[in-house]
């Protein structure tokens, strides 16, 4: 585990009051199954994670109807960020805003509350997250084998962030402005970026007087 990754855990952690400063996986289990909040486990310790606000609630649920619909006739099962991702070469557990498995899901345990094998993962971005999303959560998530896809969702702007895994190196492609469409290659699908942002405060058919 990296220097950077240890105090990343630092920085940017929403601290939960009385809790040791380091604790194991099996600790951390014990302390979100009592917990309202979700918690992340990295590096060792229990962190809060940050909720989102008005556009990154909306964002996120029309994200997952599209890819719903999108992958509804395929053996394909789209998950919310209920289902908390575990990246096994790290140690990582954290909730990913969606993510998508196709085929057989790999969980834990019986509990089925922890996903293993992750092939598409995708977070809407907000102030207090954005630069982990960007930088060691996204390093955590490239040691999963299964994952082929990365995709940041902006809540500033109309722009999709796509990392696509291509003969072993991550690829980038941006998606900008509400008449643009992102496009997922291994999973063959394409969502308006209009759908995705609708009726947030990006979308400007909202009249002024009912946004948020």
């Amino acid at each position: 585990m990296s220097a950077a990754l240890r105090q990343t855990g630092v920085q940017y952690a929403y601290s939960v009051p009385a809790l040791p400063p380091r604790v194991s996986e099996e600790e951390y289990e014990v302390i979100l199954e009592k917990s309202v909040e979700k918690l992340e486990f990295r590096n060792g310790q229990v962190v809060a994670m940050a909720g989102g606000g008005d556009t990154h609630s909306l964002a996120k649920g029309n994200l997952i109807g599209e890819l719903k619909r999108a992958l509804k006739a395929r053996p394909c099962r789209v998950y919310d960020s209920d289902m908390k991702v575990k990246i096994g070469p790290t140690g990582l557990n954290t909730f990913p805003d969606a993510s998508i498995v196709c085929g057989k899901p790999q969980f834990k345990n019986e509990k089925r509350n922890t996903l293993l094998n992750p092939e598409a993962l995708f977070e809407v971005l907000s102030d207090g997250t954005e630069a982990y999303d960007r930088g060691d959560k996204f390093w955590n998530y490239r040691h999963l084998p299964s994952l082929t896809t990365y995709v940041l969702v902006s809540t500033k702007q109309p722009l999709v962030e796509l990392f696509e895994l291509e003969d072993a190196v991550w690829q980038l492609s941006t998606f900008d402005g509400l008449d643009a469409s992102m496009t997922l290659k291994h999973h063959d699908l394409s969502i308006p970026l209009a759908a995705i942002y609708e009726k947030t405060d990006l979308d400007p058919s909202i009249p002024a007087e009912d946004e948020g």
